[in-house]
């Protein structure tokens, strides 16, 4: 089954977390993967709750300076390759 990943930058800091059905069972999985490779994983078994979390997630990132990777045009990227 698919997950939904989103990503974070803060300086040249990368940060992500996942939300993903477990592999062994019928409920939610938040992971979060830091800079550093460490991750913290939650469970959830209601996926309002699950939804929630990840809308509190985003909130405090944003407040802490992570913010979505900008988007690089074409043509800088086929420079840079």
């Amino acid at each position: 089954m698919g997950c939904m990943i989103w990503f974070f930058e803060r300086q040249q800091s990368r940060l992500h977390y996942e939300i993903r059905h477990q592999t062994d069972g019928h409920d939610f999985e938040l992971v979060i993967t830091h800079p550093d490779g460490q991750q913290e994983v939650e469970v959830f078994v209601d996926p309002m709750a699950l939804i929630e979390r990840s809308d509190d997630l985003q909130s405090t990132l944003m407040a802490a300076g992570w913010h979505p990777p900008r988007r690089r045009a074409r043509s800088a990227l086929r420079a840079a390759s």
